[in-house]
């Protein structure tokens, strides 16, 4: 692509320019010598890109003589030069429809004029568009160029680029064929597209399941922990309870012998014994 863009530019921009010497017809004296003055004075300036000047001065050889193939032609190229693509295709009709006009003049003025559609038809489609239109007409006119000089190897590639260029509709020649092709197209379109919505939607009941399950992952972790500190705090209260129970019952044990030695020792002051009441440690 980016090849056939270089060579097309390079001949829109400076094109391959019919000098006023290559002319084999000779009208009167003085409309040979104004065309040629104005045709050589409009090639200097197309060599110096300076297309407007050009165009004056292939319109001055144009008003001196009408039919003068190479002035049109270079008046086309000029045209071109300013992007004026109507003007341009005008002028390289009329060069290439000239009954004046040599094989080569009418080779080269097809195919810059198929240039001149298979730009637009370019600009179209780097813009997201599709100009069938411009690319139909460029195949018709790098065909003509190609009659006239199969050898044109521009011409060729240029030709080859616009055909795979157009759609395969267009490339199957159109009618009932193009129906079925643009109605399977348009199936396989909706197939597609439901092919991804359910991809789409089973995807996203895959990652609502997922986050599902983490999420009741993450609450039994949150229950696991919560009981896990109740108990631990259950056992801390039961161990407390425990130990005050001993403690309890130890100090009831202290009390009760207490009083059981006591009652001992009363019985035997009773008796006369005066035994040594023990002390309670």
């Amino acid at each position: 692509m980016k090849k056939s863009l270089t060579i097309l530019l390079a001949l829109f921009i400076a094109g391959v320019t019919l000098s006023e010497a290559q002319n084999t017809k000779k009208p009167s004296s003085s409309v040979t010598k104004q065309r040629r003055t104005e045709t050589r004075a409009g090639n200097k300036e197309l060599k110096k890109n300076n297309y407007s000047n050009a165009v004056t001065h292939y319109r001055q050889a144009l008003h001196a003589d009408s039919g003068y193939a190479k002035a049109q032609y270079n008046n086309g190229i000029a045209h071109n030069g300013l992007n004026q693509s109507d003007s341009a295709l005008h002028y390289y009709s009329r060069a290439y429809n000239n009954g004046n006009a040599t094989d080569k003049e009418r080779e080269q003025a097809h195919y810059n004029a198929g240039n001149v559609h298979l730009r637009k038809a370019l600009a179209a489609r780097n813009e997201g568009g599709y100009d069938p239109q411009s690319l139909s007409a460029a195949i018709e006119e790098y065909k003509e160029a190609l009659r006239l000089n199969s050898k044109n190897k521009e011409a060729q590639h240029n030709l080859s680029l616009a055909k795979q260029l157009l759609r395969p509709d267009q490339q199957n020649g159109g009618g009932q064929n193009n129906q079925q092709n643009q109605d399977q197209q348009q199936n396989q379109q909706n197939q597609d597209q439901q092919n991804k919505d359910k991809q789409n939607k089973d995807q996203q009941n895959k990652d609502q399941q997922n986050k599902d399950q983490q999420n009741q992952q993450n609450q039994n972790q949150q229950n696991q922990d919560q009981q896990n500190k109740q108990d631990k705090k259950k056992q801390e209260q039961n161990r407390r309870e425990a130990e005050q129970m001993l403690n309890a019952m130890k100090n009831n044990e202290q009390q009760t012998m207490k009083a059981v030695r006591m009652k001992e020792a009363g019985k035997e002051r009773r008796k006369g014994n005066l035994g040594r009441i023990e002390k309670d440690w």
